[in-house]
Parts: C-alpha cells; sequence; structure tokens
C-alpha cells in the first residue's frame, strides 16, 4: 500500500480511535494512611480494591469518620485519597447527581478483609450533589492492601 491507499487506512484508523470510549484512568492516590505496621499500603492494591466495588449504594448510612478510621485501624487497612478521582459507576453516579456516569471519589477506606467472606466493605467519599460524604460500597477484591516493604520517599 502506497500513497492513497495508506493515507485513506490511516485516516480510517484515526477515526476509529477518536470514537472509541475513553474511561479515565486510576491516578495514584495523592496521600495514603495505611495502618499495616510494620508493613505498607500497596498503590496498586488499593486500586484494584477501589475498581471492585460494585455499582449500588449501601443501604444503611455510613459510619461516622471516627468510626471508619477505627475499623481501619482494627488491623491491616488503608485509606487513600484523592483530588476527584472519576469511577465508572453508572447507576450510583446517578444517585449523586452526576450526569456522565462518573462518581467523584476524594479518599477510600479499607478495612482489613473479612476471613471467609465474598466481599468486603469499604466507604467512599463521594461528592453527592456538590458536597462530599461518605458512602458504604460492597467490593469484591479481598485482597491484602498491606504488603512486606518500606516507604519510598
Amino acid at each position: 500500500m502506497f500513497g492513497p491507499q495508506r493515507m485513506a487506512v490511516a485516516t480510517v484508523a484515526s477515526l476509529l480511535a477518536a470514537c472509541a470510549p475513553h474511561a479515565p484512568g486510576i491516578a495514584d492516590p495523592v496521600r495514603v494512611d495505611g495502618h499495616c505496621s510494620p508493613r505498607v499500603a500497596r498503590i496498586t492494591g488499593i486500586r484494584s480494591v477501589l475498581t471492585s466495588t460494585n455499582d449500588k449504594l449501601g443501604s444503611a448510612d455510613a459510619p461516622s469518620l471516627r468510626e471508619i478510621r477505627a475499623a481501619v485501624q482494627s488491623g491491616d487497612g488503608a485509606i487513600a485519597y484523592w483530588n476527584d478521582q472519576r469511577l465508572a459507576l453508572p447507576h450510583v453516579s446517578q444517585q449523586l447527581g452526576e450526569a456522565d456516569g462518573y462518581a467523584r471519589i476524594r479518599a477510600i477506606a479499607i478495612p482489613p478483609q473479612p476471613l471467609g467472606a465474598q466481599y468486603r466493605h469499604v466507604y467512599l467519599l463521594v461528592r453527592d450533589h456538590g458536597r462530599y460524604r461518605w458512602v458504604t460500597m460492597q467490593a469484591f477484591d479481598m485482597q491484602d492492601v498491606c504488603v512486606e516493604g518500606h516507604v519510598q520517599s
């Protein structure tokens, strides 16, 4: 393929790439409060738990921040913070007043995983009609977010 044929193929490929949906990636948190001593919180594990949440708000109100922190500190858990990380949750985002299918996440609190459970409760600090509040959701990634190692500066 030379000349016009090559140009036509390149143009079609460019148009197809432009039409493909572009979901935002999950950025590294701006801060992580790991309660993993002597281990450290693993960012990839936190991202994996965040993206494994179901698209349904918990039926009960989330506990207070004090209760959330106590749950995270009771074992190997972590709280990670972002500056409005977008997370694809079409149903939840509608309930929260977002029109684009993405919930805005400021933080996730991940308590230790319960033994033998098929899911864990996590707490997300989300934008709800312009204000931020904690909500309870289920996450299906049951990995331990704490690993052996040390914090790198």
